[in-house]
């Protein structure tokens, strides 16, 4: 039987993205809008880590909520950001891509179709960016109702749901351009992903007996994955479990290929084709010819075939045609190490490799039947990777030029300059040795069995999908976690999905701090705020402070309206004293509440460093300031006695007394002791005295 997996069959990178952070915050206990992916095996486990799935951000009192890969209207994010909970958004990029469109055009007056199944969360997200909400079409009888009702010069615009079938896509727009229309724009929405999964679907259904469809009945794109594949091939299987296989009637000779949906866990895949690898691959028919031998000429790494004679816990005695016995190890038979006696009965069909042809100490011949399951393994690898696809290289060595490995029974030679991202010379090439690389094929040649692969164009292709899901992700007010990797004078730089941020140094604390130290450590992993994000300049600020609670919160709890505290004066102006009566939290003392008497020069009262009681007369919390008196505080001084009054006699006259003369007000000159004397007509220093003294008066 020959068994094929589909090489695009599940997690498409928007869902790795989206478990990625629910992995990442299921244990702050997180929730979720709906179930992350479609698929109740994955959603289950995610639960069981700390996961809440829930309908609406109204079930969400306080902390963190997640928006999965299929996206959510505005009115959902306008009310996460009522509610003030911390957002991660985990909606597929081209997802993203859809309500931009979406917006754009609703917003210039076109009517919103969108070419979707009506009811799911993706179709219903897209429609929720549109003003007065978008219209759904899912075939091509549905736009022809459609088309008869609207007018011929209304605007419309076609959007596509990314995992919708490409070909029903295909009828639709088809019709959609021999309808007439006057005004219309069409977006080919859907992911390219979707896009070659379901071509590869195609092409495996006519190459093959029978399809086996791996993933959940719930999963939309699972469902429309089975519906293309049954088209074609009639013996199509959806497979929720392994033991859905047990219902199937499979015939020895049956190609059989599987495939799987971009919400269905690479483990469950993994068990589909391991079950049908252990109960229907024929693997013993190669051994055949050499039991007849009766004479083999032994050399070490030489691969032969036997069977066994029997095996205990030691390890099992093998039966290789020759004059002497072969001897497998315990941790020579499988490649995980793993060993049970009663997995290899009497008769068993062995293939392995000599690794000592004369061994003294058992009289047999040394074998390892791991290093051939190894060779296996690696051979089955080369034809997955002849598209390119990513694969795995322990134990390469230096070379000149470059290192060299095997893969299965392929040698694979990677050039010096394909080994890391930014190429280049590399002084030393050792030490690589040993390290798992991840390359990728860049020429096979099966006849000389030699490939050249490239770790570079790996790490490169990785880099650049990484960017663009962190792009996509990454805008203002969105939380995310990362690694503070340096410090400056200016600020920390932090690594965000192995991207380089910045956090401003005055956007680490609400009070004045002298170092990034003072707030972060080095190596410590932080959640932020992102404050901006630019793409061109690529460039991410972020923002620590903003997650944390402002002292000014704090000090109105400790110093409420009324309270008496004591503070340290931090600087004097002519209008008032500011005090520090918390860190980085000062009030103003006015001028007029320093003392209870009038204070004309404030520096005479307080200075700065002065440690004053004040009481707290009134908190203006929008623009964070606090009124302080220190008079207030201090005990009012006694009014003065004022003197009893004399009583009054009865005048003798009722003549009135005459006015009091104002004195005239003195001129700015420096004034004499003369100019307090008392003015008279017989003073000596009255110049009007004067001029009367010497007339003859007769």
């Amino acid at each position: 039987m020959k068994i094929t997996v589909g090489k695009y069959s599940g997690f498409c990178f928007g869902v790795k993205a989206a478990l990625k952070e629910a992995e990442r915050y299921a244990k702050e206990g997180a929730s979720c809008l709906g179930e992350i992916i479609h698929n109740e095996r994955v959603v289950n486990s995610l639960v069981r880590k700390g996961l809440k799935i829930v309908s609406s951000p109204d079930e969400v009192k306080d902390g963190k909520i997640i928006i999965r890969s299929h996206g959510v209207g505005k009115d959902v994010y306008d009310k996460i950001a009522e509610k003030g909970l911390a957002l991660i958004d985990a909606t597929c990029p081209f997802v993203k891509k859809i309500h931009e469109i979406a917006k754009k055009y609703d917003s210039l007056g076109y009517r919103v179709v969108i070419i979707g199944k009506r009811n799911h969360p993706e179709v219903v997200g897209i429609g929720g960016w549109c003003q007065n909400g978008a219209d759904v079409v899912e075939s091509v009888e549905e736009l022809e109702t459609y088309l008869e009702t609207a007018e011929n010069d209304k605007k419309l615009c076609f959007v596509a749901q990314t995992t919708f079938s490409k070909k029903k896509y295909d009828e639709i727009v088809k019709k959609i351009a021999n309808s007439g229309l006057k005004t219309v724009e069409i977006f080919d929405t859907i992911c390219y992903t979707t896009i070659e999964r379901q071509s590869e679907a195609v092409d495996l259904s006519s190459e093959n007996d029978k399809v086996l469809v791996v993933g959940s009945k719930s999963s939309s794109n699972t469902t429309k994955l089975y519906e293309t594949c049954k088209a074609v091939q009639k013996e199509t299987y959806h497979i929720e479990r392994v033991a859905d296989l047990k219902n199937i009637f499979f015939k020895p000779d049956d190609r059989v290929a599987i495939v799987a949906g971009a919400s269905t866990p690479e483990e469950l895949i993994l068990e589909v084709k391991f079950y049908m690898g252990n109960n229907f691959e024929d693997v013993s028919k190669e051994f055949k010819d050499l039991l007849e031998e009766s004479f083999v000429q032994y050399k070490d790494g030489m691969r032969i075939k036997g069977t066994v004679i029997h095996a205990n816990e030691s390890g099992i005695k093998v039966n290789i045609g020759g004059k002497k016995d072969g001897f497998i190890k315990k941790d020579e038979v499988n490649v995980d190490g793993s060993y049970n006696p009663s997995d290899y009965p009497e008769g068993t069909p062995i293939e392995a490799i000599i690794t000592n042809k004369s061994d003294a100490d058992s009289g047999c011949v040394l074998l390892s039947k791991r290093k051939v399951d190894k060779i296996k393994e690696g051979d089955k690898v080369v034809d997955t990777v002849r598209d390119g696809a990513v694969f795995e290289l322990d134990g390469a060595r230096a070379i000149k030029g470059g290192l060299l490995g095997h893969l299965g029974t392929y040698s694979v030679f990677i050039p010096a300059s394909q080994i890391r991202e930014k190429g280049g010379f590399i002084k030393d090439m050792k030490m690589y040795e040993g390290q798992k690389l991840r390359l990728t094929a860049m020429e096979i040649d099966d006849e000389k069995r030699e490939i050249v692969a490239s770790q570079r164009k790996v790490l490169e292709s990785e880099r650049k999908e990484k960017e663009d899901v962190f792009w996509a992700n990454v805008c203002p007010n969105v939380i995310v976690s990362g690694v503070v990797k340096r410090a400056t004078n200016f600020g920390a730089f932090v690594s965000v999905d192995g991207i380089d941020c910045l956090a401003h140094i005055v956007d680490l604390s609400w009070t004045h701090i002298k170092s990034v130290e003072d707030v972060l450590k080095i190596g410590e992993t932080y959640d932020f705020v992102v404050l901006s994000a630019d793409r061109e300049k690529n460039k991410v600020s972020l923002g620590y402070k903003q997650l944390q609670p402002h002292p000014f919160v704090k000090a109105m709890e400790n110093h409420p309206v009324g309270s008496v505290t004591k503070g340290k004066v931090v600087s004097v102006l002519p209008f008032g004293a500011f005090v520090e009566i918390e860190r980085g939290i000062e009030g103003l003392v006015h001028v007029s509440e320093v003392a209870h008497n009038f204070v004309k020069n404030i520096n005479e009262v307080v200075k700065v460093g002065d440690e004053v009681e004040v009481k707290v007369l009134g908190i203006d919390e929008p623009n964070k300031k606090i009124t302080l008196s220190i008079k207030a505080c201090q005990e009012a001084p006694a009014e003065p006695e004022k003197p009893a009054k004399a009583p009054v006699e009865a005048a003798e006259t009722t003549e009135q007394p005459k006015a009091e003369k104002k004195p005239q007000r003195k001129s700015k000159q420096e004034k004499t002791p003369e100019d307090h004397s008392e003015w008279s007509e017989e003073s000596s220093n009255n110049p009007f005295a004067a001029l009367l003294k010497n007339l003859d008066v007769k």
